[in-house]
């Protein structure tokens, strides 16, 4: 299945390693990698599932700012170190940090060397339509 609402919509769907009972496995090594706002990015619950968050696996290297009218996001820094633009405010980020980006605050994020900013992304959306693309630049 391809889905070409926009450039945060995953080319291919996600794919379950495993099945037990109600529960999945999926397994980061198994998820397409495709382009996306922040940088390259792997879905590990993607937006055609039908699950009340999505999960997004990002190498960021160079993220274009941007805002969510509708959707809450969580970023945890799983390896490097960086900076992270929340409205007019940087912060330094790093291996551990949690940074929670609420709806229409501005953000973009980048690292502190030539290496890729690893991060996982836990995205809330709220009332975004099946399609809806909730992404907006400057």
């Amino acid at each position: 299945m391809t889905d070409t609402a926009g450039p945060n919509v995953s080319p291919a769907p996600v794919r379950i390693a495993q099945r037990a009972s109600r529960a999945t496995v999926r397994k980061l090594t198994d998820q397409d990698e495709f382009r996306s706002v922040c940088g390259m990015r792997r879905d590990l619950v993607g937006p055609a599932e039908d699950e009340p968050l999505l999960f997004h696996y990002m190498r960021i290297h160079d993220s274009r700012k941007h805002y969510h009218r509708k959707t809450i996001e969580y970023y945890y820094v799983t390896e490097g170190r960086g900076e992270m633009e929340l409205d007019d405010v940087v912060v330094e980020v790093a291996k551990g940090d949690m940074i929670v980006v609420p709806t229409g605050v501005w953000h973009t994020s980048r690292p502190a060397t030539d290496e890729e900013l690893h991060i996982l992304i836990c995205a809330v959306p709220q009332g975004v339509a099946p399609g809806e693309v909730d992404s907006h630049y400057e």
